[in-house]
């Protein structure tokens, strides 16, 4: 009964919030009558935040949602990850007090009555420990989860009522709820939040900070982690506007920002493309630059899981558009988008190359300007396509856009000349060579036999896929239609470089791998000798 009440309580603040934002503006349509006064996109903006806590979150949620809602509602629903009112301090003493069992006195000596941040679900406290260690205290909103709760009852009655009338074409308002119920009750669990910092923090790289979690102080509604000392990117961004860059060298004498932006774009980068779990939320006021140029990530209530299958398909479709490939980038990044019986294909194909092309030749000129280059203008014009033709995307999908996003515009926010596609091309050259390259590590590297174990444990998948989409039709290569002998020249070199990698990799680890007698062992690896040699004169003659 109680629900009920609550529920009926949550449904009708809706109901007068959406007559408050939108009758007005309804009406006017209705009638013919010119638009008046604030743009729509800002009207749901501006609704979501009076409706509160389920509201923003909802809001942030569909701020991702370019496959469903308009990239302008989009871009105006970003707004709402910003810093909302705090909690008075008696109201966090009483959270901290139930939650851990105790006087606040009794875990933390020094507790700073100030916030940190605040936001939505909690905010965030500095305070020290009895052993002197320098903590941030996470503390959750009283009472949101039973709100949460009600306002998603009152949510998926909506979104049935849509799905039966058809409002949103063939996709599911139900299964979208369902979607951004499950997002946000694990960002309101704080024992999964410390689990996420936890396993960030195992694959951390050396230019990367994740701050410890202090379990002995932590539940699902107190989360409790090591204090990382830095200056936020949003803190520098603000300061570089206000004050200029001779203020904030003079505040930050040992701040490399051009440094500090590669460590940046290499851990998220690793995070993405290497481990698969990452951060998702990397906005300017969740990562922190310390004096020794390190990155710093807090704040893990939104994180992203690839599978390695998803991890493979992403990293091939930017690698490809990296270095100018555009046939097979799309070929890779088809295979993200989830058809639907609208779906028309060939359409798809056709507008999304060009997009990608109209993306790559922009990266390479000296003077587009930051939108031109900026990442979110490109991702935003190919989901623009995907509406178009009724595609969609996973989640996770969907939290790797953000993530990358995320990443070039900070960067973009500190530095007009920090080039994302530029560090991508580093980034796989670095990360992921190709089998052509293996081959020429073999015979110029002094640790041989590691080299042979990396090559074999990832080389012949590759170049069975090339090999496999040859001899079907489906390898598209990267030269103009238009072809000079030369280039069909050039082609059949591709092709014999290929084949022959394949046959010295297969012979080499062959020889690695099985029990041969002494004299076949040597005469198997002679052959595969033989294969590279010819390859290095081929590659040559190139």
């Amino acid at each position: 009964m109680n629900d009920l009440i609550l529920d009926i309580q949550r449904a009708s603040i809706l109901f007068w919030t959406a007559l408050k934002f939108a009758l007005a503006p309804t009406v006017r349509y209705l009638l013919h009558l010119p638009a008046r006064g604030l743009a729509y996109p800002v009207r749901i903006r501006q609704a979501m935040e009076e409706l509160g806590l389920t509201y923003l979150k909802l809001g942030q949620f569909l701020a991702m949602r370019f496959d469903i809602l308009p990239v302008e509602v989009c871009r105006e629903l970003n707004k709402l990850f910003e810093t909302v009112s705090p909690m008075m301090f008696v109201e966090v003493k009483t959270a901290v007090e139930s939650e851990l069992g105790g006087r606040l006195q009794d875990f933390f000596p020094t507790f700073n009555h100030d916030p940190l941040a605040a936001a939505s679900v909690a905010q965030v406290h500095e305070a020290w420990t009895h052993a002197n260690e320098h903590v941030a205290v996470k503390v959750q909103r009283p009472g949101i989860i039973r709100i949460f709760e009600a306002d998603m009852r009152n949510l998926r009655r909506i979104a049935a009522l849509a799905d039966a009338f058809g409002l949103i074409g063939s996709i599911s308002m139900k299964e979208v709820a369902d979607e951004f119920a499950n997002y946000t009750r694990r960002e309101m669990d704080f024992i999964t939040e410390g689990l996420t910092a936890e396993r960030l923090r195992e694959n951390a790289i050396p230019c990367e900070i994740v701050p410890e979690i202090y379990w002995d102080l932590t539940t699902s509604k107190i989360l409790t982690m090591e204090f990382i000392e830095g200056v936020s990117l949003s803190q520098i961004s603000n300061m570089l506007d206000e004050k200029g860059a001779d203020f904030v060298r003079d505040y930050l004498p040992g701040l490399d920002l051009e440094r500090s932006l590669h460590n940046l774009a290499f851990a998220s980068l690793h995070q993405l493309f290497v481990t698969g779990f990452f951060h998702a939320d990397p906005h300017p006021g969740n990562v922190l630059i310390r004096e020794d140029n390190k990155v710093a990530f807090v704040d893990f209530g939104i994180f992203g899981s690839l599978t390695d299958h998803q991890r493979e398909i992403l990293a091939s479709y930017i690698e490809q558009l990296a270095f100018g490939n555009i046939n097979e980038s799309f070929r890779y990044y088809s295979k993200l988008a989830i058809p639907t019986d609208e779906t028309d294909a060939l359409a798809f194909k056709r507008e999304a190359k060009v997009v990608l092309t109209r993306w790559y030749q922009v990266s390479k000129r000296p003077d587009a300007s930051i939108q031109e280059r900026h990442l979110a203008t490109s991702s935003g014009e190919m989901l623009k396509v995907l509406r178009r033709y009724r595609l969609r995307m996973s989640m996770d999908t969907l939290l790797f856009w953000r993530a990358l996003i995320a990443l070039d515009s900070s960067a973009l926010r500190l530095s007009a000349h920090f080039d994302l596609l530029g560090e991508l091309r580093d980034f796989f050259e670095q990360t992921r060579p190709g089998p052509v390259a293996r081959v020429l590590e073999l015979n110029t590297d002094q640790n041989r036999w590691v080299s042979l174990a990396k090559l074999g444990g990832t080389s012949p998948d590759r170049s069975s896929r090339i090999l496999n989409d040859v001899a079907s039709g489906r390898y598209e290569w990267p030269w103009a239609v238009q072809e000079s002998a030369q280039r069909r020249h050039a082609k059949n070199t591709e092709a014999r470089s290929i084949s022959l990698a394949v046959v010295g990799i297969s012979l080499t680890v062959l020889a690695a791998s099985l029990h041969f007698d002494p004299r076949s062992r040597i005469l198997i690896i002679a052959l595969a000798l033989f294969f590279q040699m010819f390859l290095i004169t081929e590659m040559r003659r190139r």
